[in-house]
């Protein structure tokens, strides 16, 4: 009898089970993101999960998106299953044959759900518990650390430096946590680990040879963090390339230059590295004017636009030492350089500098001292060069 007689025989029974199939399937369906919803709402609330702002934790919707999918997939393969079973035998002939095997086959799952399954369960669900809390307090421990360490230190720093050393640790914690829940639930599941980790064991070190630049990264960049060298959102000079660190990990860099150019750097890589922006950052300038000027008048004026700079509301929270004038530094082809420097919060440096330099122009506007620019005066050798000069546009006339 082929599929469509059997149902024109049994119309009954086929609507029947095809109307409970639908309706569960579609309210199971329905209630699986209520009900998981739920479920993470519950752990969120439990366990701590007040990170602090520094640490972006891992949304729950990034776990909940996959649960759901892997539940929906579960339910209506279930679905499907039982009711091809039980339509079959409603209307077949030999009903008990696959009763009996319907029963067999639901023994299997009951057995595994309540074996291996909820053995998977109870272990993954402790392993996500030791992540948030991992999440929550290794932020804090670490600020706790970083604060005694460095008390002195400008609060920026202190949160670049948590900032980096907890975003490595919590990389390290996670891949751990992932790794050893893995292994436990092929445990549970029957698997045999000695020959995974056997096979493992071969395949670590075959790429440990292959990849001794790795190693090389890894190793380095331990020490880069370890020793504090630059962290996340300091400027520094690495393997070349001057940028702004966005990413720091054990195994490469990550600089944004200032066309916005984004540059990784294996950290095995990095032989010398120079940060312009640890602890505090310094103005340096060097101001060329005529030689003609009164250089006491010019150092005075230059003194005075850098103390009004760093009374300035806008500005004074950002410079730590006004800048000042250091020393008259070189005679110039066209002038004489003077040197300024001062001091100035990380990473302001650059901003103060330009204020600084578009203040002395409009002062020197004021009071007249020339800011020169490369010319050539011609001197023969005889007499005064402007007297020379003169004498032979006599002649000439």
């Amino acid at each position: 009898m082929s599929i469509q007689e059997s149902i024109a025989a049994h119309p009954i029974w086929f609507i029947t089970w095809t109307v409970i199939l639908l309706v569960t399937l579609i309210s199971t369906w329905a209630m699986i993101p209520v009900v998981t919803k739920k479920t993470f709402s519950w752990i969120e609330r439990t366990v701590p999960g007040d990170y602090p702002s520094l640490i972006q934790p891992i949304q729950s919707n990034e776990i909940q998106r996959p649960v759901i999918k892997t539940l929906r997939f579960m339910i209506a393969l279930g679905a499907l299953v039982i009711g091809v079973i039980t339509f079959t035998a409603g209307i077949g002939d030999n009903q008990e044959a696959i009763w009996a095997l319907a029963r067999e086959f639901g023994l299997v799952i009951v057995n595994w759900v309540s074996g291996p399954g909820l053995h998977s369960v109870i272990v993954i669900f402790p392993a996500y518990l030791i992540y948030r809390f991992a999440k929550h307090l290794i932020p804090i421990f670490i600020n706790d650390r970083v604060r005694k360490a460095s008390e002195e230190d400008l609060e920026t720093e202190i949160e670049k430096h948590v900032e980096t050393l907890t975003s490595v640790l919590m990389t390290g914690t996670s891949v751990a946590i992932l790794t050893i829940t893995f292994l436990l639930v092929m445990a549970q599941l029957g698997i045999n680990l000695a020959p995974l980790l056997a096979a493992a064991g071969v395949v670590g070190i075959a790429v440990g040879f292959g990849a001794q630049s790795l190693v090389r990264d890894i190793f380095s960049g331990i020490f880069i963090i370890l020793e504090n060298q630059y962290r996340v959102g300091d400027v520094v000079s690495v393997a070349g390339t001057v940028g702004l660190v966005e990413d720091i990990n054990l195994r490469r860099t990550v600089l944004r230059d200032i066309d916005y150019i984004q540059h990784f750097i294996p950290n095995g890589e990095i032989k010398t590295a120079s940060n312009y922006t640890k602890t505090k950052s310094r103005v340096h300038i060097n101001i060329n004017v005529a030689y003609k000027e009164d250089l006491d008048h010019v150092i005075t004026v230059l003194n005075r636009v850098g103390n009004e700079l760093a009374e300035d509301p806008d500005w004074s929270d950002d410079i730590l030492d006004a800048p000042q004038v250091l020393r008259v530094d070189n005679f110039g082809d066209s002038g004489i350089d003077i040197k300024v420097i001062g001091e100035t919060v990380p990473i302001r440096q650059w901003d103060v500098m330009g204020q600084f330099r578009l203040r002395v122009k409009k002062a020197f506007d004021e009071v007249g001292i020339e800011i020169p620019f490369p010319h050539v005066t011609l001197y023969w050798g005889v007499g005064e060069p402007n007297v020379v000069a003169v004498q032979q546009a006599d002649s000439n006339q």
